[in-house]
């Protein structure tokens, strides 16, 4: 008998373990990968992904999973729509019109990840993109993102 009080204990034990997860689990930390072609520009243009639902106060997640592709600058883009392309998020500076982030870029080489700060979700904005500029022409980018990261 008390081998099945300590089995049902343990059970209700690891029940209630996985039903105490910490809320930031259910952020939107799914990756998305986003390709784009450096042939005919200079690498110096700026690109933008589709705007994802943030939801909630974490840096947004970028890894430069380039083929081809090298360095890259990135900075976070926020808005209220899932249609709009979005602004510059105040931690990258004033938008600096065509050319993007004026400030705070992160310069993310071929095969490393970092976490974008931003202020996305606390100014009150609920989709966030990554804006981005490739630095070198001819080649073919790759890149998986979230907006929310645990």
């Amino acid at each position: 008998m008390s081998k099945r009080i300590i089995s049902i204990v343990i059970t209700l034990l690891c029940v209630f373990s996985i039903l105490a997860l910490p809320t930031y689990a259910a952020g939107n930390i799914s990756d998305t990968l986003h390709s784009v072609s450096a042939m005919q520009n200079s690498g110096g243009t700026p690109y933008g992904t589709p705007m994802r639902a943030k939801t909630d106060n974490t840096s947004v997640y970028v890894k430069n999973s380039a083929i081809s592709g090298g360095a890259m600058s990135c900075w976070v883009n926020r808005s209220n729509s899932a249609n709009s392309g979005g602004d510059v998020d105040r931690f990258y500076g004033v938008d600096a019109g065509e050319y993007g982030a004026s400030q705070n870029q992160k310069y993310v080489p071929k095969g490393t990840y970092y976490y974008l700060p931003n202020y996305v979700y606390e100014d009150g904005y609920r989709y966030a993109g990554v804006g981005f500029i490739m630095r070198v022409e001819g080649v073919y980018y790759e890149f998986l993102w979230s907006p929310d990261s645990i």
